[in-house]
């Protein structure tokens, strides 16, 4: 007669998952041992460190992931350093976006099952309905719990997405900041339509996510970046019109000027105060000005010329719900737009991904492969 351990062995894949229970498949695909990057003490991207955990038990609600893909945003430097909410453990494993394979669920867990392609909600418990930050920061990924910087990721099913199969891996990881945070300012607060004109600023994540989404929508867009290269990839990737903010200081006369003197009736202001007037100068009438970044405040706050005089909508918002990650994955996968990927580091070289990164040479998304 077979042992145990033998006869498992002995079946193949697809009968393994589906016919033992997750605490089988938790012996049978979970690695008991696995690397992971820690915050450390939270004062330069050399403080971060690579260590070894090992699994705890899964929880009724909780799944493993077998971390695939994972990609940097804007806020993981701002939590690496210790600017961002900074009241963490150093243990925290860091970032908000990432994908990968279910290896495992708990005991009471119906939304995935083992094998499935999976990414991620930003705040995991923010399911659908109004932003509740009480709810959203006490699951946030990457920050207030563990993120996808590690080979097996532990997450509750409440923020898991399916991926499709034609949603690859690198686009899978690099939705759930910048991209989905796109879709609710487009889609939810500013109702994109065809005929808009939407203005994004600069050539990151939100931005390469803003032309791809309002274009898919049937609107005009109007890019700013101090980069002619980037200016020129951006016009490839379907940017109507394109101005350097350096050699074009006020940029927001220059868009007023440049749509015919109409302006742009959606704005995804994406850097903060800092740019704001000039956005609001770039508005249309009844424009809707969409506030993704905080920024760093100047010491004289701007003065928002337009801001009463056109009627103009502003409104701040923080990622997205979970749904609204399900209405972008469905939205990308018929329309098979994928992520703008600048580069692509090891998971041993994250340190040098962030360097990268705080650089501002990138355009898209940088990614770490697991």
């Amino acid at each position: 007669m077979l042992s145990r351990r033998r006869l498992l062995a002995a079946l193949p894949a697809s009968a393994l998952l589906a016919s033992v229970p997750s605490w089988q498949l938790l012996a049978a695909s979970m690695n008991e041992r696995f690397r992971a990057w820690e915050v450390g003490e939270k004062g330069g991207f050399d403080t971060l460190r690579m260590v070894e955990r090992t699994q705890k038990p899964l929880d009724d609600f909780e799944v493993a992931i077998k971390v695939n893909m994972c990609s940097l945003n804007a806020r993981d430097q701002a939590i690496v350093k210790g600017w961002f909410l900074e009241d963490k453990p150093d243990d925290l494993i860091p970032l908000t976006s990432g994908c990968g394979e279910v290896v495992a669920t708990g005991a009471r867990v119906t939304r995935v099952a083992a094998g499935d392609r999976v990414t991620s909600a930003h705040f995991s418990q923010w399911v659908d309905g109004l932003w509740d930050p009480v709810k959203a920061y006490a699951a946030d990924i990457g920050n207030t719990v563990d993120g996808w910087l590690t080979e097996q990721a532990t997450m509750t099913e409440s923020g898991l997405v399916k991926l499709p199969d034609n949603v690859s891996d690198q686009t899978g990881a690099s939705i759930a900041s910048a991209g989905v945070t796109t879709w609710q300012a487009l889609h939810h607060v500013a109702r994109v339509k065809p005929g808009d004109t939407v203005l994004s600023l600069g050539t990151g994540g939100v931005s390469t996510w803003g032309v791809q989404l309002a274009k898919m929508a049937g609107a005009r867009v109007v890019v700013t970046s101090s980069s002619d290269d980037k200016l020129k990839r951006m016009r490839e990737l379907g940017a109507d019109i394109t101005i350097n903010y350096k050699k074009t200081p006020d940029w927001g006369k220059a868009v007023m000027e440049q749509t015919g003197g109409q302006g742009a009736n959606i704005v995804l202001e994406n850097v903060g105060r800092l740019t704001l007037d000039q956005s609001l100068m770039a508005s249309a009438n009844n424009a809707t000005v969409i506030l993704i970044g905080t920024g760093r405040l100047p010491k004289d706050l701007p003065k928002m010329p337009g801001f009463y005089m056109k009627n103009i909508t502003m409104k701040a918002i923080s990622n997205a719900s979970r749904t609204m990650l399900e209405e972008m994955v469905a939205a990308i996968s018929a329309n098979q737009v994928d992520s703008v990927i600048d580069k692509t580091f090891a998971f041993e070289d994250v340190v040098e991904a962030f360097e990268y990164m705080s650089s501002s040479k990138h355009m898209g998304k940088i990614l770490i492969k697991v």
